[in-house]
């Protein structure tokens, strides 16, 4: 037995060895092949390294160790199966210097120039010259002058990157810096940017869900016409190619006043056929901003929760419990014409998509149309008190805003609501306070005379004196100011006294973050930022907005404010992990300042936050 079990252990063992000695044939590298890494066709930034088992690839850090964390290449970096330069172990007859490659740094990568970091750019950038011709491409060997304090800013644009002045480029650069959350100061930095993930997405076909999301973000920042409807139309075009869910698309489409059918036509196509009834929020949207479905004389509304809830009955009524839709036979071609001037489309490569058209046959609107119109009816504007045919007893606001306001300046007035009082020809002499009255025949009076007075004079429980700083903004006549900017409007102001904010670089990234809990359109953002020299620095303490706040609103519903203008102030260094900020809000509102948040409430998105708040807040704005 002995004898049986020392043959199988030989046996096996002798397997082992032969079969070592087989796989180390077959590794050991054919002698004819000869690796010299002067011959490799490798970039500038790139250097080939002898270890033990050959040359690999390495790569040089181009300006800082950090700064291609995130680099991606373009379709038109050289093809390879596991390197995107395509590391080849022939050699060839002459070493040639490979061209710069075209990189890209989505959400996730960084870059460090100097002493500036930009944090998900979203660009495209190069170590040099690069072989592809990219308008919008950051070539980090060009000299750049960062804008400092004081500096006379380019009032021109550039046609490219390589093609802008140092400073130009340091201005377009500290604009990436900041996440792209202020308005910018040039058209061309803009533009430039949409160029590159026009790129992105037509050229190279990648990060398409990234770069439509960074598209809505920028949208409410640009004042250029021309630009706006450029971005919407590649919003539109790309929303078709990801199809992006329903509920993006209608958040998108509230803070426009004028939706591309296309967009549209996508929302009304999830419920063909279904027999499921058009949501009153999408027959309300596709009657607001459809302008085949409007008449000339319809007044541009804006979305906003309160208008909803008037239109949802007279909907479901005369449409008999909502509008049934079925798929059209005939399709509309959406296709986009990139703006990029590098990106050349042929025959092959023009990305047309094909969806239903339910606008080639508008009579299937026609309930939809008669419920709009009987809603348009029923909530016309309220004439205002005051007699305008009496044109001598209205105060002359003209003569006014010229004498209070610096020769030549477009700039919003800043006065006080004493001298305004003077002007209505109130005593403000006998009392220290506006009364309810007062306050309504000054909001009434500007309206007519077309300017918006900020602060809201309408907010209940809030206490106005004649001292008060106040702000003329002008606003064209018949416009509605929706609760979600006057909420929006009270919650900004208040955030900057609670934390002393005094710096615009504090005012600007919550002016923005606003949009993150409300429905705000571009003239609602212009509005908000007209309104920094009243909160730079503000002229009430944060225990005078306290006071009224208690008196309004329930412990629960004080709480569900101060969690939104944490969560609104947490992404700041200097504020999101600073107790004291959290200590004061908790001293103004009478809040315990050690009750932890709930898990639900932790939880919450920024639009259900906003949401809450607007609900709760609408109290306070009934004066509206």
């Amino acid at each position: 037995m002995i004898y049986i079990v020392i043959g199988l252990f030989v046996f096996v063992a002798v397997g082992a060895f032969f079969r070592q000695q087989s796989r180390h044939t077959q590794n050991t590298p054919d002698e004819n092949v000869q690796i010299n890494p002067e011959s490799l066709d490798l970039p500038d930034d790139e250097e080939a390294t002898e270890t033990d088992q050959g040359f690999v690839l390495s790569v040089k850090p181009v300006t800082d160790p950090d700064m291609a964390s995130g680099a991606t290449y373009s379709a038109h970096a050289p093809a390879g199966e596991e390197s995107p330069y395509g590391l080849s172990t022939e050699p060839k007859k002459k070493a040639q210097a490979s061209a710069n490659l075209l990189r890209w740094c989505g959400r996730s990568g960084s870059i460090q120039l100097d002493n500036i970091a930009i944090a998900g750019p979203v660009v495209y950038w190069s170590n040099g010259e690069c072989s592809t011709p990219e308008p919008s491409c950051i070539d980090v060997t060009l000299p750049i002058e960062f804008p400092k304090q004081g500096d006379e800013l380019p009032a021109d644009g550039a046609e490219s990157y390589a093609a802008m002045t140092p400073l130009q480029r340091g201005i377009y650069l500290t604009w990436l810096a900041g996440a792209r959350i202020q308005p910018p100061l040039h058209i061309c930095y803009p533009t430039l940017w949409l160029y590159g993930i026009e790129r992105r997405t037509i050229v190279d076909k990648l990060d398409l869900t990234t770069c439509i999301s960074e598209a809505f973000r920028l949208l409410p920042l640009l004042r250029w016409e021309a630009l706006s409807n450029m971005l919407i139309n590649f919003i539109t075009w790309l929303a078709i190619k990801v199809w992006l869910p329903d509920e993006e698309l209608l958040g998108f489409c509230k803070r426009l006043n004028r939706v591309p059918e296309g967009l549209l036509d996508i929302i009304m196509n999830s419920y063909a056929n279904s027999m499921l009834p058009l949501p009153s929020a999408v027959a309300f949207t596709v009657m607001r901003t459809a302008a085949k479905l409007t008449r000339k004389n319809d007044p541009i509304l804006q979305h906003s929760d309160e208008a909803l809830q008037k239109f949802t009955p007279i909907y479901k009524d005369l449409c008999k419990g909502g509008l049934i839709l079925k798929k059209p036979e005939t399709t509309l071609k959406i296709s986009y014409k990139p703006a990029n001037p590098s990106i050349s489309l042929g025959k092959k490569d023009n990305d047309t998509v094909e969806i239903p058209d339910f606008f080639a046959d508008l009579s299937i609107f026609k309930n939809l149309v008669d419920s709009w119109e009987v809603f348009l009816v029923a909530n016309k504007p309220k004439e205002t008190d005051i007699n305008l045919a009496s044109i001598e007893e209205r105060p002359d606001f003209e003569s006014f805003i010229s004498t209070l306001r610096p020769e030549g300046s477009n700039l919003p007035l800043i006065t006080t609501l004493g001298k305004l009082g003077k002007l209505m020809k109130f005593d403000t002499s006998q009392n220290i306070k506006l009364t309810g009255k007062e306050r309504k025949a000054v909001v009434d009076v500007a309206q007519v005379e077309g300017w918006q007075i900020i602060p809201d004079l309408g907010v209940s429980g809030r206490e106005y004196n004649w001292e008060d700083k106040i702000m003329f903004v002008e606003l064209a006549p018949g416009t509605q100011l929706t609760q979600s900017y006057r909420v929006a409007s009270f919650v900004l102001e208040f955030l900057c006294a609670s934390i002393a904010a005094d710096e615009d670089r504090v005012f600007e990234p919550l002016r923005q973050r606003m949009n993150d809990f409300f429905t705000l359109t571009e003239e609602d953002n212009l509005r908000l930022e007209a309104q920094k020299p009243l909160n730079l620095p503000t002229q009430y303490g944060p225990d005078y907005y306290g006071d009224f706040l208690c008196a309004w609103l329930s412990e629960d519903e004080r709480k569900s404010l101060k969690y939104l203008m944490l969560d609104a102030v947490s992404f700041m260094p200097e504020f999101g992990n600073n107790p004291e900020v959290n200590s004061i809000l908790c001293e103004v509102m009478k809040l315990r300042e050690d009750e932890e948040m709930s898990a639900a409430e932790f939880g919450k998105n920024p639009i259900d936050r906003g949401s809450t708040v607007l609900k709760l807040m609408t109290l306070l704005f009934k004066n509206a």
